[in-house]
């Protein structure tokens, strides 16, 4: 039984690699295709929200210690003055 398996095997080699390749790329063609004509209610992408930015409270020491530097990270033209 191995023999006449191998017999095949060695006799059919290259259309066994040809009908493999031809076989995957039939998988990923279709496959490609579900997902683009797959219906809109499905998708898999979420709706991202918008979160709400949570201002953050530093202590007092903390901004003795940076003191000139923008913490909140706004474009602000005018130049902050120290005290």
């Amino acid at each position: 039984m191995t023999n006449l398996l191998t017999f095949y095997f060695d006799m059919y080699f290259t259309e066994i690699i040809i009908g493999t390749l031809v076989l995957s790329i039939l998988v990923v063609l279709i496959s490609i295709f579900y997902v683009l004509f797959s219906s809109p209610g499905s998708s898999p992408v979420k709706k991202t929200q918008k979160n709400k930015i949570k201002k953050i409270k530093y202590t007092k020491e903390f901004l003795k210690g940076v003191n000139g530097i923008d913490l909140d990270l706004k474009i602000d033209t005018k130049k902050t003055s120290t005290k």
